[in-house]
């Protein structure tokens, strides 16, 4: 199966990502790379399409975690 990011998500993750101390730079294909230094992964590449790296999709399904409410603990909605 092929990791997507969802269009609804795509603005906060990225917000979400500069916030964790990612620096995010834009690509001129339409992608943006993330990188930090102290933080929890140190290289994250979001493509254009929607798509990204082995980290870009762990910190996508961290995220996914963090918009279901604390008090809903169903959490196969998220994914």
């Amino acid at each position: 199966m092929i990791f997507r990011i969802k269009n609804k998500h795509v603005a906060g993750f990225k917000l979400w990502l500069e916030k964790l101390g990612y620096v995010k730079k834009d690509l001129a294909d339409g992608g943006a790379t993330f990188k930090g230094k102290g933080t929890k992964l140190d290289y994250v590449l979001v493509a254009k399409d929607l798509t990204g790296n082995r980290n870009c999709q762990v910190l996508y399904e961290e995220y996914q975690v963090h918009l279901v409410s604390p008090l809903d603990v169903n959490l196969e909605k998220v994914a």
